[in-house]
């Protein structure tokens, strides 16, 4: 594991910019350790009573008059600078009584009544000075940009954050625990918080692309978001190398066997879509659905293994091969066209992201697999030079690209 280094370090003041690294190097990481007294790092959670990193101290919030929350310290020790930094922390004792609540947590010195910046993220222009986390009966998620889905986690009776992350994109803590001297918790009905929102082209939460936004929530069974699905993202051009290096997409088989049909829906679709070929597996919110079922039994599915095994910033197993509908809509990303009506086609009237100076694209000016089948034989195929629709002259066996997408 490697903790994330900020330049400059600790003690820029509030509002200056610090641009992010990974440190590869030995000595970067100490493993978190809690403050004791003698490191002056206690703190006051509005109580007035002094505690420290590592201990927890009971706290009360408009929606429960009884939470705990229990800040942590990592020590990291770099070439520039050797700091305790204020990395994490958790809430719990989390009543019912919170459920469709949304806390914001800040963190303060002794001699600013502005909060302390807690994180940056690469991407992100501004450092961020609040955690906001979303109480959904019991299920908590983080409602402001910056953080990764995997930087929350469930515990028993609440949650814990964790303030950095190897990414992409990246995330590195900022707050010096010797800094922080009070931190606040304060809850509020969900809908008083700004929903974050995403635009086409912006780094999504799992660490992809966003190549796709919603008009209206869709379902995608099987999704974290699952009914309240509203973007599309796209995993970067480094999604086989784990961020190293900009590789290329690869050739994968959709299927060892192409005489059994996987169970897709083949019924017509309820044209959604841009062709008069669509199903309803073609629809956007299928690709989830379609890919868990393209191993049939006694096969393999080199696409599937590959791409079910991709974590990027969420989660093996939250990534999936595009439908017809959603590769499609990602055809026209990758070719600089307007995303957003499913019922207009991909054309390539753009220039394909193919370049490898960056992760944005990365695509082959050839042909990629979708999940949708056609039937036992056949699997759906696109174009990305021509925007052309087909599938294939040698069935499920024959490879073609892949990339991997997720819906949020």
């Amino acid at each position: 594991m490697s903790l994330l280094n900020f330049e400059p370090s600790g003690r820029e003041p509030k509002g200056g910019k610090k641009s992010l690294k990974l440190v590869l190097g030995i000595g970067a990481l100490v493993g978190s350790i809690a403050l004791g007294s003698t490191l002056a790092a206690s703190i006051n959670l509005n109580s007035g009573a002094p505690v420290e990193f590592g201990q927890g101290v009971t706290q009360t919030t408009s929606c429960d008059d009884e939470v705990t929350i229990t800040p942590f310290s990592t020590f990291v020790n770099d070439e520039e600078s050797a700091d305790f930094l204020f990395t994490s922390f958790s809430v719990t004792g989390i009543s019912a009584s919170c459920y469709g609540k949304t806390f914001t947590i800040k963190a303060y010195s002794n001699s600013d009544n502005s909060p302390l910046d807690l994180y940056a993220t690469d991407g992100v222009s501004e450092p961020f000075s609040e955690v906001q986390v979303l109480d959904t009966e019991g299920s908590f998620s983080l409602v402001e940009a910056g953080l990764l889905s995997d930087d929350i986690e469930d515990v028993s009776t609440g949650f814990k954050v964790t303030m950095v992350t190897a990414g992409p994109p990246a995330s590195a803590a900022l707050a010096s625990a010797q800094d922080v001297d009070r931190i606040t918790i304060e809850s509020k009905d969900s809908t008083e918080s700004t929903p974050v929102t995403y635009s086409v082209g912006e780094r999504g939460p799992g660490g992809g692309i966003v190549y796709y936004v919603s008009a209206n929530f869709f379902t995608s069974t099987g999704s974290t978001c699952d009914t309240q699905c509203k973007y599309l993202e796209v995993a970067p051009a480094t999604w086989q190398s784990a961020g190293a290096i900009v590789e290329i997409d690869t050739y994968y088989q959709w299927s060892s066997n192409d005489s059994v049909a996987t169970g897709q829906d083949l019924q017509n679709g309820n044209n959604e879509g841009f062709s008069s070929d669509q199903k309803a597996n073609w629809q956007i919110g299928k690709g989830f659905y379609n890919t868990s079922v393209m191993k049939v039994a006694g096969a393999t599915s080199a696409a599937q293994a590959k791409v079910l095994a991709y974590a990027g910033g969420s989660a093996p197993g939250q990534w999936f091969i595009p439908s017809m509908n959603e590769l499609n809509e990602l055809c026209k990303y990758a070719s600089g066209q307007t995303t957003g009506d499913p019922k207009v086609a991909c054309d390539s009237s753009g220039n394909l992201k193919t370049g490898t100076a960056n992760d944005l694209g990365g695509f082959i000016a050839w042909t990629y697999y979708s999940s949708s089948e056609s039937g036992a034989t056949f699997a759906w195929l696109q174009s990305f030079p021509n925007g052309g629709h087909y599938t294939g002259n040698y069935g499920k066996t024959e490879s073609y690209y892949v990339r991997p997408v997720r819906a949020f």
